[in-house]
Order: C-alpha cells, then structure tokens, then sequence
C-alpha cells in the first residue's frame, strides 16, 4: 500500500485527537511542532510512501536527525504509536501490525537473517529487544529490557532476559 503525505499526515492527526475540524492546517502544525508525530509520519512513509527517493530519504532523515533506524523494507500497520523515539530500530524485514505502541530503546531486529512478525494492539515498552523469527499475538505486552527469542501468544505478558510469558488470557 503506497499513500501521500497529506493523506498520511491527516490519517495520522487523526489517530491522536480525532478533531476534523480545519483537519489538514491542524496536521501540519502538529508535524512541525511535535517530534513524535513527527517521528511517526516519517516512519509511515518511509514504509508506504510512492516515492522510493524519498522514502530512502525519510530513513536517513529519521537516523541522523532523530536516532531511528527503520528500512523502507519493513511493513508497517496503521497508527503506530511511538512514546519516545530515541534509539528505535526496526529492521528491514520486520511486520509491525496495526495500533501497536513503542517504547525508547526498542529493537525489533534480525537473528540468522530473519525477522520477527509482531500483531496488532501490541505494546513494546522501553528497552525490549525482540529478535528473530518469532511472533507476538495480538493484543501482547512485552515488558521492559525483555529479550524475546520465542512466541509470544495472544494477550501474552512476556518479561525478563530471555523472556517468558507470564499470563496469558485465560490463566
């Protein structure tokens, strides 16, 4: 799915404060004035933007400006929420579904050249590592400084380095 930059910046204003009211003027300002809705457009684009150039652009933009490395390869889910955006690294083959939440110091990175597959309304606090070829359900949570190296399951807490779930939905 490629879109446009106004087309992703409303979507996104959107997300945060649900007001349509002067919807794009709003967006813009919010752009200029908020790094992590601003961090969060670059990502979008640069995984769905049309243009390659400039999706090549908005991942060195995001490296050198902000100290997020992302490829233009990954795949991206609608309305990704980043916290705090410094030292987040979504590597190139990553899959990051729809709502998911990010923490600072976040890596969702490579282990013998393949990469992890995370759901939707997944929540990835500060410092986890989630590495390999693995899932994480739908609807997890994986704590702080967690290194995941297995699946995760739906409704899944996963803590602790390696990490292993806690609770699950129904226990």
């Amino acid at each position: 799915m490629t879109m446009k930059i106004i087309e992703l910046l409303e979507r996104e204003y959107l997300n945060r404060y649900r007001k349509r009211e002067l919807l794009i003027l709003r967006a813009i300002l919010l752009y200029y004035r908020d790094p992590n809705f601003r961090v969060v457009v670059l990502i979008q684009y640069a995984s769905k933007g049309k243009n390659l150039r400039l999706r090549q652009f908005c991942c060195k933009k995001l490296s050198v400006k902000y100290g997020v490395f992302t490829s233009k390869d990954a795949i991206i889910g609608r309305n990704l929420k980043v916290e705090h955006f410094n030292g987040l690294v979504i590597g190139s083959g990553a899959i990051i579904g729809d709502n998911c939440t990010l923490y600072q110091q976040v890596t969702i990175g490579q282990k013998d050249n393949k990469y992890p597959i995370i759901g939707n309304n997944v929540v990835v606090y500060a410092g986890a590592k989630v590495l390999g070829h693995i899932k994480v359900g739908n609807n997890a949570i994986i704590g702080a400084n967690a290194v995941i190296i297995d699946d995760v399951p739906e409704y899944g807490i996963a803590v602790g380095v390696p990490a292993r779930v806690i609770n699950n939905k129904g226990e």
